[in-house]
């Protein structure tokens, strides 16, 4: 036979779990922006901030994405910054427009390419949320973050240094 304290664990238990579950996931919609505009804005300073990169900020960009889950990347576009243009709102449908102002593409070398780029996001109504459901596109990192990224990598890491500084002083020269 179970006793009292028993089954107020069995009870009450599971009652609260959804109790928490559900202000957790009406804090996230509450704390979710409510228009394209201002996802389009959290997604594009999250990107140029990295957090698509790693596994501990993924989950903070991915609410923004419809993308299933992160990727490996090796590859950059580092830019000196982005204007985000025209943004076109339907009632399930949304698109944006950016033009990332790159310095150049970073793999294990630093390839500079100071040409404007013209992207269209597209965004749509999840749930109820708006989400960016656009094709992935290589990550377009500031230059401050990614200059942040090298240094730390360097001091981590004094084999990689030579390397990091040479990278930083390549994309530098292009940033004057």
């Amino acid at each position: 036979m179970m006793n009292t304290r028993g089954l107020l664990t069995v009870v009450m238990l599971p009652s609260l779990m959804g109790v928490v579950f559900a202000l957790g996931c009406s804090s996230q919609i509450a704390s979710h922006p409510s228009t394209p505009q201002a996802v389009i804005e959290k997604f594009l300073q999250l990107d140029s901030d990295a957090a698509g990169l790693s596994k501990e900020t993924w989950p903070e960009f991915a609410q923004y994405t419809t993308y299933s889950e992160a990727p490996s990347w090796d590859t950059f576009i580092v830019i000196d910054h982005y204007e985000l243009g025209s943004v076109m709102v339907g009632s399930t449908r949304a698109q944006a427009q950016v033009t990332y102002y790159p310095l150049g593409k970073l793999t294990e070398t630093f390839t500079p390419d100071t040409h404007p780029e013209m992207v269209t996001y597209h965004l749509n109504m999840v749930g109820d949320l708006w989400k960016v459901d656009s094709t992935q596109l290589i990550p377009h990192i500031a230059w401050d973050v990614m200059k942040r990224r090298l240094e730390t990598a360097s001091a981590a890491d004094p084999k990689v240094k030579a390397t990091n500084n040479a990278l930083i002083a390549q994309i530098s020269a292009v940033k004057r």
